[in-house]
């Protein structure tokens, strides 16, 4: 029994850094991604299950008409209103691949930055599809510009059949422009073309794409920083007349520190210090790489 609770307890770290999951339930951590992939997923379950003369998700899916009615939240909760194109299979997967590619995202910039990601290619394309009088629900798009900017970010990971990950954002991008050309949708095709742009802007904002300098950038999340490690109490002295515990040998073990510990964190501590001089902006792509592995090293540990 002590096993099964430890599996499903619900915690929270201690001191959360920039890379540290929002809580945990059990061996699972839930960063901003996760979160996200995981209420899309509960109103997939709920499409299942409303009845259907009161069906719940339509009251989030951005209907133009509606928002000017008053009805503001739908800017912003559109990408929860799944299962009305009657692909529950695509659908699950589009969230599976929102929570795996997002997460690797999130490593890269932190849990609030990838928040500020996520709300921007959310709330703007809401109000740009609010404008262009184009309803929208359901999370694909933001699946599409999350795993378009990852590859963006690592062009040359290879995918299935070794496929560069360039080639196969090429080629989701021309099939859906050859798709919205072939329909005549020109209004869906700018909205498209928008919700990209939003994308790569928010995405370098957020130290993301740092290899494409002439995107542009905005200084959103900037003074977001890890907060310090606490400062270490010094030891009590010893009051005169009391009696002193004598440390035996079985407690030399523990009382050296692992050279190893000590050398990652101060490669940790080197690289916090030049995020918060110069912002993750101005890390490379091997220190952004870095920083996440010393940090899930030294979490483990």
């Amino acid at each position: 029994m002590a096993g099964v609770a430890d599996r499903f307890s619900f915690s929270k770290p201690d001191r959360r850094g920039p890379n540290d999951p929002w809580f945990r339930i059990g061996e699972i951590e839930f960063g901003t991604a996760a979160v996200f992939a995981a209420v899309c997923a509960v109103s997939l379950l709920i499409y299942g299950l409303e009845p259907v003369d009161k069906p719940f998700l339509t009251s989030l899916a951005l209907i133009p008409d509606k928002i000017f009615d008053g009805q503001i939240w739908r800017i912003v909760t559109w990408p929860l209103a799944n299962g009305f194109d009657d692909r529950l299979l695509w659908i699950a997967v589009t969230i599976a691949l929102l929570w795996y590619f997002g997460g690797r995202l999130e490593a890269q910039a932190g849990r609030t930055k990838f928040g500020i990601f996520l709300a921007a290619v959310i709330v703007l394309p809401g109000i740009v599809g609010t404008l262009l009088d184009l309803p929208q629900a359901g999370c694909r798009p933001i699946q599409l510009v999350v795993l378009l900017v990852y590859i963006a970010e690592y062009p040359n990971v290879r995918f299935f059949f070794g496929i560069p990950a360039w080639a196969l954002g090429l080629i989701y991008v021309v099939t859906d422009i050859l798709q919205l050309t072939g329909s005549r949708a020109g209004d869906r095709l700018l909205f498209y073309v928008i919700s990209l742009a939003i994308a790569a802007v928010a995405a370098r904002s957020i130290g993301l794409l740092a290899a494409y300098p002439w995107i542009p950038r905005v200084p959103i999340g900037d003074g977001i920083r890890a907060k310090p490690a606490r400062t270490p109490r010094p030891p009590r002295r010893a009051r005169p007349g009391r009696p002193t515990v004598v440390e035996g040998p079985w407690g030399i073990a523990s009382a050296v520190p692992n050279p190893t510990s000590l050398a990652d964190q101060a490669e940790l501590d080197s690289l916090l210090d030049k995020i918060a001089a110069t912002g993750m902006d101005s890390l490379s792509g091997d220190e952004k790489r870095r920083l996440n592995d010393l940090s899930k090293k030294l979490r483990k540990r």
